[in-house]
């Protein structure tokens, strides 16, 4: 029975969400308006509506016209709530846009901007769907997600709420927004990458001659010989070897198992290349990036690792 009730919540709620995306279509830009706002009394108004029935019962009864008075006094208050909660959110605009780029496992933070000519809505709430909401103190909010599956991901589909003035009535829209983020491979060399750095961190010097010291040098670089023989003292002077040119192509590693460690150990190794200004380009099975250099070709290296 249980079961049964949880599949017909579950279809009912998919027939609402469809409704609500025929409603209220995908925007970079929400305005809150007559068509995307509900209005719905809560417990306590439904209390209070209940209470208003039966001071009109009682007081058309016992023909007590205070008692029906205060009965029409909590029904037009009741009425008042129901467009002081529409008017809270009528006309408010809302924008989201993600904060950057991020990798598997870290949280996403989405930046929310509220505007309105009055501004910013009172006590109002706001989360994703079917998630907790918090506070909304500024015109500016910042919510997070999971970042649980690597890919373009579009925010989920956004809840504001409101119980503004007296609690009788809620006041909520659900907004679909155009915004969408990135989530990378997590960075992490394997093991055979990781020993393969390791192996060329080393850097080579060469001779590159002689100058007259100067106070300050270090001692294990003076030409002793010299000194010996001339009575002059020499320092020895070195420079990095300049490797050639290559092309560097990042394939996957078979020695690794599983796609999601290969793709990791990539994202790894291309950022490697790239703090070293190292042009490099990329070789998937049905993916190619050209070889590139700069934060640009590193981004979108990323972005076909994501896309795997």
């Amino acid at each position: 029975m249980k079961a049964l009730l949880t599949a017909i919540r579950a279809r009912i709620r998919q027939r609402v969400w469809r409704w609500l995306d025929q409603r209220t279509p995908v925007t970079t830009e929400q305005l809150l308006r007559q068509r995307v706002l509900f209005v719905f009394p809560t417990r306590f108004g439904f209390a209070l509506l209940a209470l208003v029935i039966l001071l009109y019962i009682l007081g058309t009864n016992y023909q007590n016209n205070l008692v029906i008075l205060l009965g029409y006094l909590l029904l037009v208050l009741c009425i008042a709530a129901i467009l002081l909660a529409f008017l809270n959110l009528h006309h408010t605009t809302v924008q989201a846009e993600a904060s950057g780029d991020f990798c598997v496992g870290d949280p996403v933070h989405i930046m929310l901007h509220l505007q309105r000519a009055s501004g910013l809505p009172q006590a109002l709430e706001l989360g994703w769907q079917d998630e907790s909401f918090i506070p909304a103190t500024s015109h500016t909010q910042l919510l997070t997600l999971a970042a649980v599956r690597r890919g373009y991901h579009p925010i989920p589909r956004l809840k504001l709420q409101s119980v503004y003035p007296f609690g009788l009535v809620r006041c909520w829209s659900y907004v679909r927004l155009d915004c969408k983020y990135w989530v990378f491979p997590k960075p992490r060399l394997s093991q055979f990458s990781a020993l393969q750095s390791k192996d060329n961190s080393g850097n080579r010097e060469e001779w590159s001659g002689q100058r007259q010291y100067q106070p300050g040098d270090a001692w294990r670089q003076l030409d002793w010989k010299r000194f010996s023989r001339q009575q002059q003292l020499m320092v020895h002077q070195y420079s990095a070897v300049s490797q050639p040119a290559r092309e560097i192509w990042l394939t996957a590693d078979a020695r690794i198992d599983g796609l999601e460690a290969q793709l990791s150990d990539l994202a790894a190794r291309a950022q490697l290349l790239e703090q070293a200004a190292q042009p490099f380009g990329l070789r998937l099975a049905q993916r190619e990036v050209a070889i590139g250099a700069g934060p640009a070709h590193l981004r979108q290296v990323l972005q076909e690792l994501a896309l795997c």
